[in-house]
Parts: structure tokens; sequence; C-alpha cells
């Protein structure tokens, strides 16, 4: 099985190099619209704000083009293989006829959940729950 990735620990981004910072963007509000009746330092204040805000997006942006290019020269030199896998909901007795569909049709294969899951576009740990139901039932066996 895959060891996966901790997404509870963050690094640094400002050490290491990638050119991206954490910054958050504010939301415009309703009070920053414009309305019938306001004064010419109202609006003049809610441009001004706007403008600060476009300007933060465009400094983020450009970080992100620069992370982007940093990424595609790592890349070269990685032997990533990356596929996107489209998860669609199940039920654990559907995804159980399912795996033990696959099985049957890759009998003699040393299977992982992960790819199961992956190759039938199940939820890993919907796919990890119907496999363990279906080696206590003795409908598949398991790799020692």
């Amino acid at each position: 099985m895959c060891n996966g990735i901790n997404m509870s620990q963050s690094r640094s981004r400002n050490g290491s190099g990638s050119g991206v910072t954490h910054r958050g963007v504010i939301p415009i509000h309703d009070f920053m619209e414009i309305r019938k009746g306001d004064s010419l330092p109202e609006i003049n204040k809610r441009i001004e704000m706007l403008g600060e805000k476009t300007d933060i997006l465009g400094s983020q942006i450009s970080e992100l083009k620069v992370a982007f290019e940093e990424v595609a020269k790592i890349k070269e030199f990685l032997p990533l293989n990356i596929r996107v896998v489209e998860v669609r909901e199940t039920t654990v007795e559907e995804a159980k006829r399912e795996v033990l569909e696959y099985c049957n049709k890759h009998k003699g294969e040393i299977l992982y959940p992960d790819d199961v899951a992956d190759e039938l576009g199940l939820d890993l740990k919907t796919t990890v729950e119907a496999t363990e139901e279906l080696m206590k039932s003795g409908g598949i066996g398991a790799v020692k």
C-alpha cells in the first residue's frame, strides 16, 4: 500500500525558493458596492481598497507563475507517474461487488486496494472496507 501524503504537515515556503508566500485574500463584501447616494470620498475609498486587492492578486499570480516554472523544471528530473482519478460515490455493498468482479478478472495477481480503487473509480476508504469484508467472508484471499 502507498505511504500517502501527510496533509496535516506543511513546510515553510519562505525558505524553499519557490517564490510562493502565504497571504490571505480579503473577500469583497456587499459594503464595497457603489450605491446610489454614496459620497465621492466613500466611492474613492472603495476604489482604493479594490485597487489594493487587485495588487495583491497580481502579486499572487506572479508568485504562482514562478512556482509553476520551478515545478516544471523539477518535473524533468523526477520519475513522476501521476494520474487523475474521478471518484464516484458508491455503497460498500456495491464496492464489494465491483471489487470481487475485478479480482475475478485478475486471478493470480497481487492486487492493492489503492490500485483497485483507482481502476474502479472508487473511494479508497470504501474500497478498503469492501476488501476487508470480502476477506472476512472468504470472498477473496489475503496475501501474507
